[in-house]
């Protein structure tokens, strides 16, 4: 057993292609385990040139079509191989990747080939996500009619003047979502009448294998197993409106349509889960993960998970799913995470990266940063970036969860579907900037309510406190840029 150890650590050793943390896993490896891990291929797409020429309206399909026919004419010698050697195996083409389980000397062999890049672990590992908070001054399965932080951000302007997210869809990338709740059973796309659902093309399921009971694997309906997904789509659309006197709006675009995908077995995720959320809504396909239809791409993802490098995820793990994405014109809105006040501790893919908007929380009723909030600088990968975007409200946000519910959450995957029904909003009401990532993003930080505190380095109208600032729908939805 000591030399198979001590070869197998001087082999990987030799070997720039395999991550550290795979690299870990395989010392400690004895030559009969398996070992979950991602290949990816060195043949890649230049997303820039293709997106070039273009107009925003028709990124999604030229970008799937790119990544896609690379995919095909690269990924063949190589399954091959994996199909020869029996190993379990899933193909995508969001990245130019296959996630695999195999054991050390398919590894080794696999290292060795020219078509391949990297081998990176695609080890699981638990998420932190918000809990309820209990002690409440109020009954919170009574709704308020506007709640207090969607009048916060000034959503109810842009609902008077006829913008509430109608012809938008945001996708929900979490633990899943209740779909048959009151207050979004009628703003899931996948809803046509009482009692008829079509799920192909508004819901996936990246979890193949639960080792939880509550949705099991590749649920052929939405399920939440958390109640995480459903409080963050919530907060994005959500509206009830079965008492018949009042409706409890509790989300931003009450008009907009959600559809959703499960990257966490009750928040339990890999690498591979996400990215193969990612994928789904680039080009969302039927239940059995065919026909893809990049024309049915939302137009915003609400990513409210965080892929920690201290758990075997690395800094730049997402990062090329990430670049699809953005690049196929849909805005990705992340929870900047709660590990505050320390400086940079904004420090988990996808929040770290500059393709997209990391959001912080504010506390309640209050333009002062949550505690909890995590700072920048982004230090993780070595950028030193400004870190976040901007800040949402975050604290004591009431919103859905499973079985007809409601709960009050605070945490910023709670602030950052602020922006996710913000987009809905916004495009709709300025056709010009749709599907125009960057843009917005500099719409959203150049309207934002100016918010600055001078610690962790930050300097000049961004600060890694705040960043921009507040969200102020009223102020971008009349900005003339």
């Amino acid at each position: 057993m000591l030399r198979s150890l001590v070869g197998s650590e001087m082999c990987i050793r030799d070997s720039s292609k395999i991550d550290y943390e795979l690299s870990k896993r395989l010392i400690m490896a004895s030559d009969s385990d398996i070992l979950p891990f991602i290949i990816q291929l060195s043949d890649t797409v230049d997303l820039d040139e293709v997106t070039k020429n273009i107009s925003n309206l028709s990124r999604p399909k030229a970008v799937y079509t790119a990544l896609s026919q690379k995919a095909e004419s690269t990924q063949g010698p190589l399954v091959q191989e994996l199909t020869r050697l029996g190993v379990q195996f899933r193909t995508y083409w969001i990245v130019n990747m296959i996630a695999v389980k195999a054991n050390v000397s398919v590894i080794k062999s696999i290292a060795a080939r020219d078509d391949v890049r990297l081998l990176e672990s695609n080890h699981p590992f638990q998420v932190p996500l918000e809990q309820p908070v209990l002690d409440q001054p109020r009954n919170v399965n009574v709704g308020e009619g506007i709640e207090w932080n969607i009048v916060w951000v000034l959503a109810p302007y842009a609902w008077s003047k006829g913008f509430s997210g109608e012809n938008m869809v945001i996708a929900n990338a979490d633990t899943g979502v209740d779909f048959e709740h009151p207050a979004l059973e009628k703003q899931y796309r996948g809803f046509f009448d009482e009692d008829v659902f079509l799920h192909d093309y508004n819901w996936w399921d990246a979890i193949h294998e639960s080792i939880h009971t509550t949705c099991g694997p590749n649920s052929p309906f939405p399920c939440d197993d958390n109640n995480h997904g459903t409080h963050t789509t919530g907060t994005a659309v959500g509206q009830d409106c079965s008492n018949q006197e009042t409706c409890n709006l509790i989300g931003v675009a009450p008009e907009a349509e959600w559809i959703a995908c499960r990257n966490m077995d009750a928040g339990v995720g890999t690498a591979q889960t996400y990215i193969e959320c990612l994928q789904f809504f680039v080009a969302p396909t039927d239940l059995e993960g065919k026909n893809p239809d990049p024309s049915k791409a939302p137009h915003v993802i609400g990513n409210s998970y965080g892929c920690p490098p201290s758990e075997g995820c690395s800094s730049d793990s997402l990062a090329a799913a990430v670049r699809a994405v953005v690049s196929a014109g849909i805005f990705m809105s992340v929870s900047a995470g709660n590990d505050g006040p320390t400086c940079s501790t904004i420090s988990d893919p996808p929040a770290i990266y500059g393709d997209v908007f990391s959001v912080g929380a504010l506390s309640l009723r209050s333009n002062a940063i949550a505690a909890y909030s995590s700072r920048g600088p982004v230090t993780a990968d070595r950028s030193n970036r400004i870190k976040p975007n901007l800040v949402a409200p975050g604290s004591a946000v009431r919103s859905c969860v499973r079985g007809g519910g409601y709960a009050v959450y605070s945490g910023t995957s709670m602030a950052s579907p602020h922006i996710t029904g913000a987009i809905a909003l916004l495009w709709q009401a300025k056709p010009e900037y749709e599907r125009d990532v960057l843009a917005t993003m500099r719409l959203l930080e150049n309207t934002a309510d100016p918010l600055f505190e001078p610690v962790c380095g930050s300097l000049g109208d961004q600060n890694n406190v705040y960043g921009f600032g507040g969200l102020n729908i009223m102020k971008a939805l009349d900005s003339r840029n």
